[in-house]
């Protein structure tokens, strides 16, 4: 099947897969194949759970795929290691614009089971894939794997050939565990957002008891959530000290460690233990030494991610300022931790063009810019250790796999080797080109063509419209490769981004009706919003082809409207213009025609009332947002 809104479908005795996604093509990237493998397990696996047992309305949807991700992340961990999926799922929640945390907490967000829907596709989100099998991860955790198990095993026993509900899901596990699960249940599948649980701790010297003392930010008229907090106290040698798994309910708890010495540092929401920000002001030291120490990978990472936004806030604050040298030399440390890149492969140096500071969270082209002035300040200094730590990581991910768990090493070596690729691309000289170009041109597999391909782009060698041409050329002849050369375009930092997306988009290479062509190139530019928001030319583009594709496909068209969940919390120069491009949107949508996108339009707008504000003040009300125009 080659032409899905999804990856797979499960439906009794005909499972179905897109073709992209059924085979280890040549021209297949490694998170393409990291897909394949998840994706196969994830539909056969829906033949017990969503075929044998059925979900008794559309409402049960997130149950049957909630499930069947916790079943596909295993498998997943199988081969990968379970450090490495977990902290990819990691930056699912904490990536910037589009990923769960952001969808959840903006005008788009919306609940596991909400209480109705224009069309089934408008239950398929982030919050059905990431937020729903986090909250069944968190039953999980607080009930035990085999506890968990054992309860699924009586559900499914219990249920058999038959339709089942939410609630015989929940109880399946209350009479598993003893534990009340029900209101925990009703809280987390029926209200949005998040927990963000600010911290405060205190050691007493004398008795040698640590407290932990939570207060969750409970939205206005919401109630608290139900969940496990999982925290260490840890020496300066990285030893535990005393680790906790807690279940914390209402808006306020305290946790005490009794008979402990002091800690150095603190673990907290060890493996991510909950769907949810912890806020909890650790000391420059303190973060430094659990990057370096900490035994649990996510702990390690979340603190590597707190000094990094620490860092990209104080040059977004001072654009004069240059980066410190201790990110500097704890970058350069990271990237030749070769025990830590062999478990957590180089996604652990990820940096988001993002920060958690509201007032700046949206400035894109800004937070691009200091993300590139991070990287540059590592390779200026470390130039050659950088180029021979890219020789040791080519050299590593240059066997191929003989097994799924072996292809799984080299997977991560090659992220490593392009994360160095990445680095050394930022100096935009002439011999990074060279190197760059070396690369495109001796690549054995897709992912470091792709990523060879993505740097040159966005450089300015003098050559690189040739190269452009010639691989456009290539990637035509299979639809493997063309679906990832658009994702490059779409995503491309070049200075002529906008124009590359629309002369790709005219190419008779580009089928609108594919949902390939239509993910690759629309949705990936619309979260490219340093261009597709903050450009007057990427605006007017989006504004085409959010008309164009509406009446094709409303999944993917909802998709790139989600980009404008956050219009509210930008610059003021970007949220009149983008108000105006939603309301005449929805001046020129049939809400009987295209129901999902008119609704998620209109709600955009009227959940960004700050620029409907703005809007309504220079152009009057738009007679779409009247009630009687609401669709029912």
């Amino acid at each position: 099947m080659q032409n899905s809104d999804f990856g797979g479908m499960e439906n009794v005795g005909n499972t179905t897969i897109t073709t992209n996604r059924i085979m280890p093509f040549a021209q297949i990237t490694d998170p393409a194949f990291e897909y394949m493998i998840r994706v196969k397990v994830h539909e056969y696996y829906h033949n017990q759970n969503g075929s044998e047992v059925t979900g008794k309305s559309p409402f049960e949807i997130w149950l049957n795929e909630a499930v069947t991700v916790n079943v596909e992340e295993q498998y997943h961990a199988f081969l990968f290691g379970e450090e490495y999926q977990r902290l990819g799922r990691v930056l699912d929640l904490l990536a910037p614009g589009y990923e769960t945390f952001a969808l959840d907490s903006g005008a788009a967000s919306m609940p596991i089971i909400p209480d109705g829907f224009n069309d089934p596709n408008d239950l398929i989100t982030a919050v059905t894939y990431v937020k729903a099998p986090e909250f069944v991860r968190m039953v999980e955790t607080l009930i035990g794997k085999e506890t968990f198990v054992r309860g699924l095993d009586n559900y499914f026993k219990k249920f058999g050939h038959s339709n089942a509900s939410t609630g015989d899901w929940i109880e399946a596990m209350e009479e598993a565990s003893g534990q009340p699960l029900k209101e925990m249940a009703e809280v987390w599948l029926k209200q949005t957002k998040f927990p963000v649980v600010d911290v405060a701790t205190e050691y007493d010297e004398t008795s040698q008891n640590f407290t932990f003392r939570l207060k969750q930010r409970v939205p206005e008229g919401g109630k608290p959530w139900d969940f496990p907090f999982r925290a260490a106290l840890v020496d300066e040698k990285g030893n535990d000290l005393a680790e906790v798994l807690e279940r914390v309910s209402g808006e306020q708890a305290e946790i005490t460690v009794e008979n402990v010495a002091k800690p150095a540092f603190l673990s907290l929401n060890r493996d991510y233990s909950f769907y949810g920000k912890l806020v909890y002001d650790a000391s420059p030291e303190e973060l430094l030494l659990q990057v370096r120490k900490d035994s649990n990978i996510i702990g390690r990472f979340t603190a590597f991610y707190t000094l990094v936004d620490r860092e990209k806030l104080r040059l977004l604050k001072d654009p004069e300022a240059k980066p410190t040298e201790d990110f500097v030399s704890l970058y350069y440390k990271l990237l030749n931790d070769r025990e830590l890149l062999e478990k957590a492969g180089g996604q652990f140096l990820a940096i988001f063009e993002s920060v958690e500071e509201e007032e700046y969270a949206h400035r894109y082209q800004a937070l691009y810019e200091v993300k590139q002035k991070l990287l540059r300040a590592v390779a200026a200094k470390y130039t050659n250790s950088l180029l021979s730590a890219y020789r040791y990581f080519e050299e590593a991910s240059a066997a191929k796999g003989e097994t799924l768990e072996e292809e799984a090493r080299v997977i991560k070596n090659r992220q490593a080797k392009n994360v160095c690729l990445g680095i050394l691309a930022s100096l935009d000289t002439p011999d990074t080109h060279g190197l760059i170009k070396q690369q495109f041109e001796d690549a054995t597999c897709a992912s470091d063509r792709l990523s060879a391909f993505a740097a040159y782009l966005d450089s300015s060698a003098p050559d690189k419209v040739d190269i452009l041409r010639a691989f456009e050329a290539e990637s035509k002849q299979n639809l493997v490769a063309w679906e990832a050369f658009l994702g490059v375009i779409a995503r491309s930092s070049s200075a002529d981004a906008v124009e590359l997306v629309r002369e790709m988009e005219k190419s008779e290479a580009f089928r609108i009706k594919q949902a390939n062509d239509q993910r690759a190139l629309y949705a990936n530019f619309a979260r490219n919003r340093k261009k597709s928001l903050q450009t007057e030319e990427g605006r007017r583009f989006m504004a085409e082809a959010l008309r164009k594709l509406a009446p094709v496909n409303e999944y993917s068209t909802v998709h790139m409207l989600n980009t404008f969940a956050d219009i509210d919390l930008m610059e003021k120069e970007y949220r009149l213009p983008l108000a105006k491009l939603l309301a005449d949107l929805l001046a020129d949508l049939d809400p009987e025609k295209v129901p999902s996108v008119y609704n998620r339009a209109r709600k955009l707008l009227l959940g960004n009332s700050k620029s409907l504000g703005e809007y309504e003040s220079e152009y009057g009300k738009s007679p779409a947002l009247e009630p009687e125009k609401q669709k029912k």
